[in-house]
């Protein structure tokens, strides 16, 4: 079975606030649609844990699944993804995306995550393993991590 070209570009890191300007900045720049997977599932869900106390976790988790889908087969665009959506979804992404994992620096995610050491090395290998490409980033400067993005993207399309 041949692989189909990619169609979207999927930012993932352990700091969710980082992929998400990242990949509006991509977008912007290849003119491409962006999607923040978590704001379109809270858009989906309207009230989390309403929804959750009137149906059941279990509902709740069908939803993102069934929105987390939904959103692979989009084209054109550039998605967002928390590790923890990413780690839900991710063969549904394999295919057709170009996965880029931002490594970010371990101090950093420590003191703005609160993420701990044992989680960042486990975290960190899922996302190797399951990305495209990893690009360890020791200059949090967003234009900076955008370009360099972008330059390993003229290699993959």
């Amino acid at each position: 079975m041949s692989k189909s070209l990619p169609n979207k570009i999927v930012i993932v890191s352990l700091c969710e606030k980082f992929s998400n300007e990242i990949a509006n900045l991509i977008s912007q720049d290849l003119g491409m649609l962006y999607c923040n997977a978590k704001d379109l599932i809270e858009y989906e869900l309207i009230d989390r844990k309403m929804v959750e106390d009137l149906a059941s976790l279990k509902y709740v988790q069908e939803i993102e699944k069934k929105v987390l889908k939904n959103l692979s087969t989009y084209e054109n665009v550039c998605i967002s993804l928390s590790y923890e959506y990413f780690i839900k979804c991710s063969k549904n992404f394999e295919n057709n995306s170009i996965i880029i994992f931002l490594d970010l620096p371990k101090n950093f995610l420590k003191e703005k995550e609160k993420i701990s050491y044992l989680d960042y090395d486990d975290r960190k290998e899922n996302l190797e393993k399951l990305s495209t490409c990893s690009i360890r980033i020791k200059k949090l400067d967003r234009t900076f991590v955008k370009e360099k993005i972008l330059k390993i993207l003229g290699g993959l399309l």
